[in-house]
């Protein structure tokens, strides 16, 4: 029999499957850190998935700003390079 390619929705699900495993993991680490700071303070084992997907948020927006640096810096040494070309274009057509 051929293998069938999966269809967006068997991709999404995987996808979004993997996304919660990883968010239950890292927000399991947070409480098993905030536990290990202050052993007399409960955590509900509620707040773990929460903790988890906001944790998973906040890394994706700190990779999103350092991204758009790094876009504006590749913007910015673009237009040095377009004006450096055109001056030296101009200085050796008048001299």
């Amino acid at each position: 029999m051929p293998k069938s390619t999966p269809e967006w929705g068997e991709i999404a699900d995987g996808a979004l499957s993997f996304i919660y495993s990883l968010a239950h993991l890292i927000g399991q680490g947070i409480v098993q850190l905030v536990h290990t700071i202050l052993p007399s303070m409960s955590v509900p084992t509620d707040l773990v998935d929460p903790i988890g997907l906001l944790a998973i948020l906040t890394i994706f927006l700190a990779i999103a700003a350092i991204a758009k640096k790094l876009v504006w810096i590749v913007v910015i040494v673009g237009w040095v390079l377009i004006l450096t070309r055109l001056v030296l274009m101009i200085v050796q057509h008048y001299v």
